[in-house]
């Protein structure tokens, strides 16, 4: 497969974590000036730009946003992307300072020369399987049964296939895989016409709030760490941040790094207040994102710490599609790293 179509794939995975509600739609956040004292000068102001896709990596950027938490001279503005041009073109504006983004589109660039660092994981294994057949309890009673997989040649695809095998199951010979749109993996569920679906969160919830009979099989970070023989959870997405903003602003970016890991516990700490912040920029049901937040295994851990996890996420994904990561594992300089 074409490296672009490789790429395709993988961003249109983080993507349908836009939870299939509704259509997104970029709302700009614009602070009203404040009057300063008669006898104070006036703070500069300093105005950061943000990319970030209508998902789970964003949330936090949103109460970054509202509570003005790099000071009231800061301004941030959020430019949602929503494909693969618009997020190439962010990564390349030299207005861009940070962009939320999935772990194997971060390496894709970055190995094809673009500047950037990846800063943090924050997003990880939002992968799960479903089901409405009381027969299939575990990873053996899919055997001879049919499996709707979203995306193929996607990073799910890939994982999916990896736990197969590690339990015994040949795709192609001991279960069949039918491929499908993410959402329309859910009709079939839903309508009946499938039993056993992957998914990803939040549509696992919003599936459920449809059919209390759809109930998980499988644990995707517990196949994880017995697969791979490591304690973490299976990486999905991050923060990234441009080599030359490092550079040349070091204090801002370890500043950003700081309240993005604050503002992402907040938003698990106040599901229902961050669901309104969703709906507020991106137009999304709050009722189902505020009921997602718990399952969408939103953990800040940084770049760095988090080297041996991401090589082997890199590597299994590179071990299907040499293109799916851009050709290699990165270097070093991939890695952030506070000055």
């Amino acid at each position: 497969m074409k490296a672009k179509s490789v790429y395709a794939l993988c961003l249109s995975f983080l993507l349908s974590l836009s939870f299939v509600l509704s259509a997104c739609s970029q709302q700009k956040n614009e602070s009203s000036p404040e009057s300063a004292a008669p006898s104070a000068a006036p703070a500069e102001t300093l105005n950061i730009t943000v990319g970030g896709p209508p998902s789970p990596p964003s949330l936090p950027i949103l109460r970054l946003i509202e509570s003005k938490a790099l000071g009231e001279s800061v301004n941030i503005e959020l430019k949602t992307w929503e494909s693969i041009d618009t997020l190439a073109a962010l990564a390349k504006d030299n207005q861009v300072s940070f962009l939320a983004l999935p772990l194997n589109n971060a390496v894709v660039m970055y190995n094809k020369g673009m500047d950037l660092s990846l800063m943090n994981v924050n997003t990880w294994s939002v992968m799960g399987m479903v089901t409405t057949d009381p027969s299939i309890q575990s990873w053996a009673d899919l055997k001879g049964k049919t499996l709707y997989v979203p995306m193929k040649s996607s990073p799910v695809d890939y994982i999916t296939q990896t736990f197969l095998k590690h339990n015994g199951l040949e795709p192609g010979k001991d279960i069949t895989l039918q491929y499908t749109q993410l959402a329309e993996g859910a009709q079939l569920l839903l309508s009946g016409k499938a039993s056993t679906i992957v998914s990803i969160q939040p549509q696992i919830t919003a599936i459920q709030m449809k059919n209390d009979k759809v109930r998980s099989i499988v644990d995707y970070k517990k196949e994880w760490q017995q697969v791979t023989k490591l304690s973490t959870d299976l990486p999905n997405a991050g923060l990234a941040t441009k080599q030359s903003v490092i550079a040349s602003q070091p204090e801002l970016v370890a500043r950003f790094q700081e309240e993005y890991q604050k503002a992402l516990q907040w938003t698990l700490d106040n599901p229902k207040e961050a669901a309104q912040l969703a709906n507020k920029y991106f137009k999304l049901d709050a009722g189902v994102v505020e009921k997602a937040i718990p399952h969408m295994a939103l953990d800040f851990a940084s770049a760095s710490e988090s080297k041996e996890v991401l090589s082997t996420y890199y590597q299994t994904l590179m071990d299907y599609s040499k293109d799916s990561i851009g050709g290699k594992l990165p270097d070093e300089k991939f890695y952030y790293q506070p000055k």
